[in-house]
């Protein structure tokens, strides 16, 4: 399909907005050249076009980010030659991009075709191996809490308090009378 169909007032503005989501989410790519981004997002709301002729009941914006998140997984699946879980770009894919400085230095070859340069592939299959997290086996032995001469003072007095029922009651009604009696010396005053 070479353009959309003809579209009504309210098809123009779900476009509109399905246009807006996929050059956000390639900009949040790092990708700042708007010739190619334009481009890219022509593309990919031609294919949700296409689809929708078959997927009425869903929204364009559904539609064209569906087709945004599948053309840049198959495409690093293909730059990768990795197979994706569940065909998603997942934050280590994400990292990869970043690590070969795709934003930067290649971004003319984001969602093109192969042949790709070999450094650029040689560049992001070694930074998406790099991009899993090094787990190393730890052990953690409880130690006991040391407190201060205040904190110990706390904790005993609260500890006190727990046994001595009549003690707790004295304090709690110390507490509310002191309190009582600011709010009637401020109310008064």
């Amino acid at each position: 399909m070479t353009s959309l169909r003809p579209l009504s007032e309210m098809e123009l503005a779900e476009w509109e907005e399905a246009y807006i989501s996929v050059e956000c989410y390639l900009r949040a790519l790092q990708l700042r050249n708007r010739l190619l981004v334009a481009d890219m997002v022509r593309a990919i709301l031609f294919r949700a076009s296409d689809r929708q002729a078959h997927e009425p009941q869903k929204a364009p914006r559904v539609l064209a980010m569906e087709e945004t998140l599948k053309a840049v997984a198959d495409w690093t699946s293909n730059v990768l030659n990795v197979e994706l879980q569940n065909n998603r770009l997942a934050a280590r894919g994400r990292l990869a991009l970043l690590l070969a400085d795709m934003p930067g230095k290649w971004q003319p070859v984001f969602l093109t075709q192969s042949p790709w340069p070999e450094p650029f592939v040689q560049k992001m299959r070694s930074s998406y191996l790099a991009a899993g997290p090094q787990f190393a086996a730890l052990t953690m032995t409880p130690q006991p809490l040391e407190l201060n001469a205040l904190g110990s003072g706390a904790a005993q007095w609260f500890g006190m308090m727990e046994r001595r029922p009549l003690m707790k009651k004295l304090y709690y009604t110390g507490i509310l009378a002191t309190i009582a009696t600011m709010v009637w010396l401020m109310w008064k005053g």
